[in-house]
């Protein structure tokens, strides 16, 4: 079994965008995710559209398995951490952002094999007309 280590920086809020309020979500979903606070995390970064049972099993999902909130935890240290190991590449950086990098795999079998996967993430600003944004993994 492998795990994924913690960082000891603190989030950097350099997450490859100019919009301060997706920087500053991505920063708090990091220190949410590195204190254990998974129901914070959780309600901070499933989509509104998400019904309340999938949230909860999604919640319960990363009570269950440490090493998968670790590994979430550490997909968005990287997004938080941006260049080089993390760029932007879609979205209008405004309602929708889409971040490209290299899956971690420290200690893993991926790691000795010398394979590299790219993955994404996607954030939708999910707030309406008046609303302050609210920035969220797209559903």
């Amino acid at each position: 079994m492998s795990s994924v280590t913690a960082a000891a920086e603190p989030p950097l809020g350099r997450a490859p965008t100019t919009n301060e309020a997706l920087r500053a979500r991505i920063a708090e979903l990091v220190a949410l995710a590195r204190a254990g606070d998974v129901s914070a995390f959780v309600e901070k970064f499933v989509p509104r559209d998400i019904d309340a049972d999938d949230a909860e099993a999604f919640e319960q999902s990363l009570r269950e398995d440490a090493e998968r909130l670790a590994f979430l935890r550490r997909e968005l240290e990287l997004v938080d951490a941006g260049e080089p190991g993390c760029r932007a590449c879609g979205g209008d950086g405004v309602k929708r952002a889409v971040f490209r990098f290299e899956m971690p795999s420290e200690g893993t079998d991926l790691e000795r094999s010398g394979v590299i996967i790219d993955r994404e993430v996607t954030f939708v600003d999910y707030a309406e007309a008046g609303e302050p944004s609210d920035w969220r993994a797209e559903g």
